[in-house]
């Protein structure tokens, strides 16, 4: 029993070390956060109105932002900011970045049908292969709940109810081909870097 502890304290150790080593090597700002309580099972359905789950995505690494087609600033810019990321990590010598798909998931299914959703994917300045994601309130809520993402329907004062906005929480996370958090963004980062970064990760395996 205490060698077989020995072995495995052993291994513990080593794979500390390593981790710790690729985290060096990776640029300034960087980090790996691959926190294990965020992302898990989906149950939604894409803009071509077919069912989607997690293991839909499996075997591919995936950027995923939480968001919705009505949102008047900060979404769409947020898109943006992914195309533009994803542009200067695949322009990385080295880089594994293409395989990455990136993916919008909706706060507000209930304007955010899969046809509103197809056409807003389609944007001009969206990533060319962005999947738009949505499903029922409680799909929705049970994906949020995965990601971690905080998110509550409001109306601006003066507005009709049914013009309400949504507050979220704005996050760009970077999943593994198992479906893995590898790393993630917070909100308003800056493209290059954000680009480099992911092409960093993707070096060490995605």
């Amino acid at each position: 029993m205490v060698i077989g502890l020995v072995v495995l304290g052993g291994a513990f150790v080593q794979r500390n070390l390593a981790q710790k080593a690729a985290e060096a090597s990776l640029p300034k700002g960087c980090n790996a956060r691959a926190f294990g309580e965020i992302g898990g099972p989906l149950s939604l359905v894409n803009q071509d109105n077919v069912a989607v789950t997690e293991k839909s995505f499996q075997g591919k690494p995936a950027l995923i932002y939480f968001g919705f087609t009505s949102c008047p600033d900060i979404c769409p810019l947020s898109l943006q900011t992914m195309t533009q990321a994803l542009d200067v990590a695949k322009a990385v010598p080295g880089s594994k970045s293409e395989a990455i798909q990136p993916i919008l998931i909706s706060l507000d299914p209930e304007r955010d049908t899969p046809a509103v959703l197809k056409a807003y994917v389609a944007s001009a300045g969206f990533p060319a292969s962005l999947q738009g994601l949505t499903g029922t309130n409680e799909q929705i809520a049970a994906a949020a709940k995965a990601f971690k993402v905080g998110y509550r329907k409001s109306v601006p004062e003066g507005a009709k109810p049914e013009d309400y906005v949504i507050d979220h929480t704005s996050i760009f996370y970077l999943m593994d081909s198992k479906g893995k958090l590898a790393t993630f963004f917070s909100s308003d980062p800056d493209p290059k870097d954000m680009g480099i970064c992911i092409a960093a990760i993707s070096k060490q395996g995605l």
